[in-house]
């Protein structure tokens, strides 16, 4: 059963990031995006239960967890602090979710020379909004947001059989750069 998201309350862009998400992007789209705001955690909550149970229904690997919204709560906070990157898309006129995108800097052992980069963690968009082009300005305002914080490379994770998604990012320009292999023992 889909989830109806509460309609958000109009703001200003104000942050650190205004320039990368001010709504001035939508090129007469009927949505815009801003950085999360306290008043928008719940819609993004939402959002993200939506793509994890779409991704559970590809691979029951990815289910969340009963207590996944103390480790959420943590990323949010650092969102909210300018330390991750959270965009929020809604429809204008009616300040409805849309859809969602979160980016981090990922620290990687020592052992490896390249050890740093940024990884999109989530990135959805709701049915209504699939083609509409949402995705990709998400996915280009994460890039931006790499390159302004000195990170050249973006990684992101996709489930092997979700063939639309990995055709849209291959289209983004991202190539496939290791497989994970998985083995069930039980």
């Amino acid at each position: 059963m889909a989830t109806t998201l509460p309609a958000l309350s109009p703001a200003i862009d104000t942050g650190a990031y205004a320039a990368l998400t001010a709504p001035t992007w939508d090129n007469g789209q009927p949505w815009a995006i801003r950085p999360l705001q306290h008043g928008d955690v719940a819609s993004v909550k939402v959002l993200f239960r939506q793509l994890h149970a779409f991704n559970a229904a590809l691979d029951p690997q990815f289910a969340l967890s009963e207590n996944w919204e103390v480790y959420f709560d943590t990323v949010i906070e650092e969102a909210l602090d300018g330390k991750v990157l959270c965009l929020l898309a809604y429809e204008i006129g009616t300040g409805r979710p849309c859809g969602f995108a979160m980016a981090a800097i990922h620290h990687d052992s020592n052992m490896w020379r390249v050890n740093e980069w940024v990884e999109v963690e989530a990135l959805y968009v709701a049915d209504a909004w699939r083609g509409s082009g949402l995705a990709d300005i998400l996915l280009t305002r994460a890039c931006d947001w790499a390159e302004s914080v000195g990170q050249f490379v973006v990684q992101l994770y996709v489930t092997a059989s979700n063939d639309r998604a990995i055709r849209f990012y291959q289209h983004e320009g991202f190539g496939e750069t290791q497989a994970i292999m998985r083995k069930v023992l039980a």
